[in-house]
């Protein structure tokens, strides 16, 4: 790794790295990464070498100007007793059972690595459903076959992937989201990848951005204004990073929550016209296809964190490596498998090296030019 240096310390429970001003700490034992600036990770790997010779209890003997309970703190954070801002999410595989053919009639739909055949259970049931699927009618490459079923009881829709459940009890309203949120899990695990982010991933020019956050952050928004004023989509929701540290496509709907209905309506084809269904959250979403969607990988270029705030004013702000770590988990994400020495490298060659920005604003469109002009230099 170019930018990286391995620190002298190492031991079979730490491995530390460090960049600029900043160091990350992998735990090999607790299998979390941690975030520390530079003066915290300086003391940490210090009690570190203390607790190789002496007892927890005297630590703090040899750090009289340091509060007792903040070395308590360290030396629990050394141990794995305590709970931080740590990569440790590893989402196991989405179980689909094996696929069998049958007699049923059913409409196919190729993400180009999953083939849905989808069998619907009464005509108004696949009308709601086939034009949220439709683009994805066309061939693409999709090798693994998934069977998906329904089943009514009560009024409430149980959805299943080769005879396997995957969602319980859920109303007609929310169906069409539930089921593309665990085809969408089943798409991006059929193949190794490093990190799911919770992100928007577009490319301006040959550079790729993505736009990690939590519902609400602007970050799907963001995505979609920028797909519609003619750049690449990778998806509005989630950035697909693989062992490469490169990102590939989603091709399923974006969705629009209620609150950007107006601001993209001008941007997204017949939007207004559009059904809505409810959000677990309360909220109410549209499904529109994706735009201009990429055909082609691409490695990360730039991290931006976006946050929408009504009437704010627009600025940017440039964040350290741990930030980027905080943050990252704050907005969500999954491993694709158990942290390792190995995946913990990757993250950190493919994804913490690319510089990284908290863009706070009030205008999409201010935001999309401000996005433009940074990717492009």
């Amino acid at each position: 790794m170019e930018k990286f240096q391995k620190c002298p310390l190492y031991t079979q429970s730490i491995a530390a790295y460090i960049k600029e001003e900043s160091l990350l700490l992998f735990f090999k034992k607790s299998g979390r990464v941690y975030g520390l600036e530079k003066e915290q990770a300086a003391l940490f790997l210090q009690i570190d070498e203390l607790l190789q010779k002496h007892k927890e209890g005297s630590i703090s003997t040899f750090f009289p100007q340091i509060p007792a309970k903040y070395i308590e703190s360290l030396i629990d954070l050394r141990f794995g007793r305590h709970e931080s801002d740590g990569i440790e999410e590893y989402e196991p595989p989405l179980g689909v059972g094996e696929f069998r053919e049958d007699e049923k009639e059913r409409v196919c739909y190729d993400t180009g690595r999953i083939l849905f055949y989808v069998a619907f259970e009464n005509p108004g049931l696949k009308e709601k459903i086939d034009q949220i699927f439709a683009h994805l009618s066309a061939k693409r490459g999709g090798r693994k076959k998934v069977n998906v079923d329904f089943s009514l009881k009560d009024s409430k829709w149980q959805i299943l992937f080769n005879a396997t459940p995957v969602a319980d009890a859920v109303p007609q309203d929310t169906l069409p989201l539930i089921l593309q949120e665990n085809m969408i899990i089943v798409h991006y695990q059929s193949d190794p990848y490093l990190m799911a982010i919770h992100a928007g991933a577009a490319a301006i020019g040959s550079k790729t951005v993505i736009f990690p956050g939590s519902s609400g952050s602007g970050k799907s928004t963001l995505a979609a204004a920028l797909a519609a004023g003619g750049h690449y989509i990778f998806s509005d929701e989630i950035a697909l990073v693989d062992y490469e540290g490169e990102i590939s496509s989603i091709p399923f709907c974006m969705n629009i929550k209620e609150g950007s209905w107006e601001v993209l309506q001008k941007t997204i084809p017949d939007l207004a016209q559009k059904e809505s269904y409810l959000r677990f959250d309360g909220q109410r979403v549209k499904f529109a296809p994706p735009l201009n969607l990429s055909q082609k990988k691409s490695p990360v270029n730039m991290i931006i964190f976006p946050k929408y705030r009504a009437g704010s004013d627009l600025s940017l702000k440039r964040l350290s490596a741990c930030e980027t770590l905080k943050r990252i988990k704050e907005a969500g994400y999954q491993l694709g498998s158990e942290l390792s020495q190995q995946s913990f490298e990757k993250i950190l060659s493919n994804v913490l090296e690319a510089p990284a920005y908290l863009l706070e604003y009030g205008s999409l469109e201010e935001a999309k030019r401000k996005v433009e002009r940074l990717i492009r230099g």
